[in-house]
């Protein structure tokens, strides 16, 4: 109970407007129940502080710091509604979907079926809410490694992935994306993001 009511209080304040009033808070009535399939870690709620340690993804704190970037939320979900016709009744696929943030907001650019990948415990509070927001119809949730989970379907026609870290390369989560992009992605088919640059400047401190 614990964790759930810290991840309501690190929630509470998130942008309103985020996802034309997408809730990011599963219910606390539902902390006990719903959790992602293909669970072999600790649930979420269970988890101690040396759990967190180890799978550092599964505590509320790092994505409520990537939650509250508005400029790069709000560019992936502009991205996506603003190209409704290319997510209407496609199959979408997540790469590392965290709090399956990008994955509401592929279902509600009119995707037929979204699948989201998450090896961390995160993915038990994805699952809930998932269902808060009433997108557990379209949306699924499947706990892993991207190299070894089974998809529900043979191919995907879009991938999605919030893949970059601190100076582009730091998570190392692009290796991931390739795998996932040359094992389920289709013919015509596309993902995003598909091109950026890191650019450097040299300093020198006095």
């Amino acid at each position: 109970m614990a964790a759930a009511e810290a991840a309501n209080c690190i929630m509470e304040n998130f942008v309103a407007t985020l996802a034309n009033g997408m809730s990011l808070q599963p219910p606390l009535e539902e902390v006990s129940c719903g959790q992602a399939e293909s669970s072999e870690k600790p649930n979420a709620e269970d988890m101690t502080s040396k759990d967190y340690y180890f799978d550092s993804y599964a505590h509320f704190g790092i994505h409520e710091e990537m939650l509250k970037d508005e400029v790069r939320t709000l560019t992936y979900r502009n991205s996506m509604f603003h190209n409704r016709h290319l997510f209407k009744d496609k199959v979408v696929l997540d790469v590392g979907s965290g709090t399956g943030i990008l994955c509401m907001f592929a279902a509600k650019a009119g995707a037929r079926k979204v699948i989201g990948i998450e090896c961390s415990s995160i993915s038990d509070y994805a699952v809930k809410i998932v269902k808060a927001n009433k997108l557990d119809h379209v949306v699924t949730i499947i706990k892993g490694k991207v190299e070894e989970v089974e998809l529900p379907v043979e191919k995907v026609d879009i991938i999605i992935s919030e893949w970059m870290g601190y100076c582009l390369f730091y998570e190392s989560m692009l290796n991931t994306v390739l795998y996932a992009r040359d094992k389920w992605l289709g013919g015509r088919t596309c993902m995003a993001s598909t091109c950026l640059a890191s650019k450097m400047w040299p300093l020198r401190s006095p």
